[in-house]
């Protein structure tokens, strides 16, 4: 008998394997994924503290170790070359700016002396204050996240030697920085340099310019300030949704303080934040969201679970957010008829046809507004017309081409729907559902093709099989 999910057992390891995951490969490519993001592979410190011990890989006490409970080599170079075979692209999650909590430095490997850590030790409690954002320790009095002396010789040549050596053996194609505003900024150069794939660094705060500025030693950054507004004009609460202007703005901003918001990560949530669904469940808000996530500048993350309806568990202590947010995906039996399964493949598909249809012009190109109000948000990206709201109920709107009209019939890729512009050039829409609209020669190319489902879309998997 499968015992009951305890806020205890969801501290602890569960079960979840590499081998494991090799036998749900296929849940992944049926849904239209072509990249996996996973936990970090080092060894763990299994001391027992307030929140657990360190399954969840953050918590690392021998980088040159693989984490047992995970599996052993041979499995972790299997689960990556089926990958492969599937055309999925693996990301690994590396943590540099810590350790796992421990009594004495003595215990780490290589990091074995009291100098390879930051000294006298502290703990972070002003984010305003960058100095000590990178030389003060994450956690709290009972649970001390030890902060690496990343300024120490050994400890960067060690790291660059661990990143170029790992990521050569396993054959890993991108990596996904952890902590990565906790660090030195010229000590991302070096790393990333050695590891030589994308590197997509997580600076977990809402100021544009400043996690912008952190795209100049990394490819992409985990894009958290437009995550904040999405969650805030995406929600179902009527008293707390922010408006779509909210949206808008921020995608201004972006332009200012970000290299190129096409390499960045976009998401909704993730194992570190809020179930989206705890706060979302109108089945129009969320297609409206995952079409915006989906069909925006970046590359769309999706956390593993949202396709199978996951919300956390509000009912209890820490509700939709960690440990909660981080339920095995096999307790939904990888049910391939849930709708947001099938709703995720399906805007999975259109992407991939669109790739073939245009190469590589629809996720390079930038998008630009065509009509914003408080409850709709339209914009051109590439050839397409995106539509999207915030409302569940129907509103009937009007769309201006003004002179650069390219089609006077459109199609609707979600739908098949075909809409006509007008003598004024203006297209009436009914503005609740997301569109995706294509010129009707483009779009019939499109529907019409039976190529292989190839998006590049990052999804974290945590635990995911036994």
């Amino acid at each position: 008998m499968e015992q009951p999910i305890t806020e205890y057992s969801m501290r602890h390891y569960c079960g979840g394997t590499y081998r494991g995951a090799i036998d749900q490969l296929d849940y992944v490519v049926e849904m239209g994924f072509n990249a996996i993001w996973i936990s970090p592979i080092p060894s763990n410190t299994d001391i027992e503290t307030i929140y657990g011990v360190g399954w969840h890989g953050y918590w690392q006490d021998n980088i040159y170790q693989l984490n047992k409970y995970f599996g052993q080599e041979q499995d972790l170079i299997n689960f990556i070359d089926e990958a492969h075979k599937r055309d999925i692209w693996i990301m690994l999650d590396v943590v540099a700016n810590h350790v796992g909590p421990n009594v004495t430095n003595n215990y780490y490997v290589p990091f074995n002396k009291s100098e390879y850590f930051h000294q006298p030790l502290c703990l972070i409690k002003d984010y305003s204050n960058q100095t000590e954002v990178e030389f003060c320790s994450l956690g709290s009095e009972r649970s001390v996240l030890p902060d690496l002396n990343t300024e120490h010789d050994f400890v960067v040549s060690a790291f660059v030697s661990w990143i170029n050596e790992t990521i050569m053996k396993y054959k890993f194609d991108a990596i996904r920085i952890d902590t990565f505003r906790h660090v030195r900024k010229s000590f991302w150069k070096d790393y990333n340099r050695y590891s030589g794939v994308y590197s997509l660094g997580e600076v977990a705060t809402s100021d544009a310019s400043y996690v912008g500025a952190y795209q100049n030693v990394a490819d992409g950054i985990l894009h958290y300030p437009l995550y904040f507004l999405l969650n805030q004009a995406f929600q179902d609460n009527d008293q707390s949704r922010q408006s779509m202007f909210v949206i808008e703005n921020q995608v201004q901003e972006n332009e200012k303080y970000f290299n190129d918001t096409t390499l960045c990560g976009i998401f909704l949530d993730n194992h570190d934040q809020d179930r989206f669904l705890n706060h979302t469940q109108n089945s129009v808000r969320i297609q409206n969201a995952l079409v915006y996530l989906m069909f925006s500048d970046g590359i769309p993350i999706v956390y593993m679970g949202t396709e199978q309806n996951f919300t956390g568990n509000p009912n209890e202590k820490y509700g939709a957010t960690d440990p909660w947010n981080r339920e095995p995906l096999w307790k939904s039996g990888y049910n391939r008829s849930m709708w947001i399964y099938k709703y995720l493949a399906k805007l999975n598909q259109i992407r991939s046809l669109l790739k073939e249809q245009y190469n590589e012009e629809f996720f390079i190109s930038h998008q630009q507004t065509m009509l914003i109000d408080n409850d709709t948000y339209v914009y051109k990206k590439g050839p397409l017309v995106i539509v999207v709201s915030n409302q569940s109920f129907n509103r009937t709107k009007k769309l201006s081409f003004g002179s650069t009209v390219v089609s006077n019939r459109w199609k609707d890729l979600l739908t098949n729907k075909i809409y006509e512009i007008d003598n004024n050039n203006e297209l009436e829409i009914d503005s609740w559902q997301p569109k995706l609209l294509l010129p009707v020669s483009s779009s019939a190319s499109i529907l019409s093709s039976c190529l292989a489902v190839l998006s590049f879309l990052l999804s974290f998997f945590f635990n995911m099989n036994k």
